[in-house]
């Protein structure tokens, strides 16, 4: 007799089939796979991939002394950092806002088209590829919560000014999106044949 767990309180049944019942601890209804999981995850991760060039091309911050503005990208500040010798400030910046969205979104790409087009990985190297990416998904954010800080903590008119740019907002739905598809993705779908 098969088993089939409740997604949302875990609880494990035995079944003679796979037909859809309701639980009967937490009332959800129990299916043996998320309802297009993978189309929807496949479809939030090429929307990541097409956000994640306005925040590589956009400015990030917007800085403005003594009424002259300037704009910088992620990578502008990365250099910008290497040019003031902060060594370490620069590659957490550049492994956190490059490095691991880039990681994120080839990993979660790779895993969902591997399933619909035989590529020769097998299913456990695609479940820890995909544990990998789910535990660093929230360590992107470090980009926003740097301007975040520095635009409420500096604010002086036109003396000196911090306001977030386009980019902050578009390189934060990369992260939020990647973090939701692979929240969304029924990992059973790996083993199902």
């Amino acid at each position: 007799m098969p088993l089939i767990s409740c997604k949302n309180c875990h609880k494990v049944f035995e079944k003679p089939n796979y037909d859809n019942f309701v639980c009967d601890r937490c009332n959800h209804v129990v299916r043996k796979r998320i309802h297009h999981s993978l189309q929807v995850s496949l479809a939030l991760v090429i929307s990541a991939i097409l956000l994640y060039i306005p925040a590589m091309v956009y400015p990030m911050m917007e800085i403005t002394k003594f009424g002259v503005t300037t704009e910088s990208t992620i990578i502008e500040g990365v250099i910008s950092f290497l040019e003031y010798e902060n060594y370490f400030i620069a590659i957490v910046v550049f492994v956190a806002s490059v490095v691991i969205p880039v990681v994120k979104l080839i990993g979660l790409l790779l895993i969902f088209t591997s399933l619909k087009i035989r590529v020769k990985m097998s299913n456990k190297t695609k479940l820890v590829v995909f544990k990998f990416i789910d535990m660093i998904g929230k360590w992107s954010m470090i980009d926003i919560y740097v301007v975040a800080i520095m635009a409420s903590i500096v604010q002086m008119d036109e003396l000196f000014n911090i306001k977030g740019g386009i980019a902050a907002s578009s390189f934060a739905l990369v992260v939020v999106i990647t973090m939701i598809a692979a929240y969304r993705f029924d990992t059973r779908i790996i083993w199902d044949e």
